[in-house]
């Protein structure tokens, strides 16, 4: 835990200069409670800046290709991540994911499973995240980076309100119903988007 209280010490320190930001909506985030933080994804920062929100150190899902090497396995153990192999249905890796929830621990997913690297449309959201809270039975909080990050340019990352699947609690986990849900965290990554350009364009 100390090598990730000093990564994310450097590296805070570092993005936050070369690469300013704004968080909007941050009381959103439950304090009584875990839960699953999504996110959009346009760049290797945005774990950096999503890290930032929580005092302890939470779990994310990340393809394991970050893991090569032994210095850089380190590092991003140390961050939390949980390598999944994006090829295949990575039951080791959602194992991880529910044992730590279990134990209390929060996890972010970037469910749009790549780095969005052209556009700032939410690319098709992969059914992960949603399984996930809808089988541990946690909040999802939604949130969305208003644009790509650019050196020097300041940046938005607004926090949604919290929302879960207990109406839909005891039913059977169909492909049709499993749509539904991600349908659902759709809409409320939709509506942060929306929210934070009326809330910075508004501005200018």
């Amino acid at each position: 835990m100390w090598f990730y209280k000093f990564c994310k010490v450097f590296t805070m320190a570092f993005y936050n200069l070369f690469y300013p930001h704004k968080v909007i909506g941050k009381e959103n985030l439950p304090k009584d409670k875990n839960y699953i933080f999504i996110c959009n994804h346009y760049g290797k920062i945005d774990i950096i800046v999503v890290s930032e929100l929580f005092k302890r150190r939470p779990y994310f899902l990340a393809k394991k290709e970050m893991m090569k090497g032994k210095l850089m396995s380190k590092i991003m153990r140390a961050y939390g991540l949980i390598p999944v192999d994006r090829g295949r249905a990575d039951i080791a890796a959602l194992k991880e994911c529910f044992a730590g929830l279990k134990k209390g621990e929060n996890l972010i997913i970037f469910p749009e499973g790549t780095r969005n690297k052209h556009s700032e449309e939410l690319l098709k959201l992969n059914g992960g995240a949603s399984m996930i809270a809808f089988k541990s039975g946690v909040q999802i909080v939604p949130a969305v980076m208003y644009k790509h990050f650019k050196m020097f340019k300041k940046n938005y990352l607004y926090i949604g309100k919290p929302f879960d699947y207990s109406e839909y609690k005891g039913q059977k986990l169909t492909s049709e119903l499993s749509e539904e849900l991600v349908e659902i965290m759709r809409l409320k990554m939709e509506e942060c988007r929306k929210d934070v350009k009326e809330i910075v364009e508004g501005k200018n």
